[in-house]
């Protein structure tokens, strides 16, 4: 995918992500891979609601960002670290949805027993809380990808999803929202006296 079309492409799956409510505030943040090199980041700070195609940050796989007076993303240690567990690696999709951040804070993966959750959402690993952007949570998600998971729900954060595409990294996040959102509801009508 050449450049141009992975701006464009950043820039509506963060709206997209946005408009399915997966990210609030400035929450979240994606990375597409350019080449062996090279990846494409969401800027810090911003939020994915309405981003413009000049402030994503092209960096390469140390981190340093091609124009220095741009910024990646605060979580661009679990993006590169993403990216040298696996080569087939594409996508990183980091998002905030509540739904799992409720699952994440009782410590443990929501079921996956709907038929959408059964056939279409793989199956998801989970880390213990280390502070956002650290390396010591870059090291956990990426041993979890290295293992051949592509969704890792991270304790009292979020979930992290990797593909080879936008759109597959966003039906994941998506079916795992949903998962999520339905296991809550049967959880709670189990806790009615």
């Amino acid at each position: 995918m050449g450049e141009k079309r992975a701006r464009r492409d950043l820039v509506a799956y963060g709206r997209e992500l946005w408009d399915r409510r997966l990210v609030m505030g400035s929450s979240g943040n994606l990375s597409i891979r350019l080449d062996e090199q090279t990846i494409l980041a969401t800027p810090s700070g911003r939020s994915l609601r309405n981003l413009h195609e000049n402030e994503l940050v092209r960096c390469d796989l140390t981190g340093k960002a091609a124009d220095p007076t741009q910024h990646p993303t605060s979580e661009l240690p679990l993006h590169l670290a993403a990216y040298g567990a696996r080569p087939s690696i594409g996508v990183v999709m980091h998002t905030h949805p509540t739904f799992c951040v409720v699952w994440s804070k009782m410590g443990m993966v929501f079921p996956r027993d709907t038929v959408g959750a059964r056939e279409t959402l793989r199956a998801i690993g989970f880390t213990p809380y280390r502070p956002a952007g650290s390396a010591d949570l870059a090291h956990l998600v990426a041993a979890a990808f290295a293992s051949g998971l592509d969704n890792v729900l991270m304790e009292r954060h979020g979930i992290s999803c990797v593909s080879a595409t936008l759109e597959d990294a966003f039906l994941q996040t998506d079916l795992a929202e949903e998962a999520a959102r339905i296991a809550c509801f049967d959880h709670l009508k189990e806790e009615q006296p």
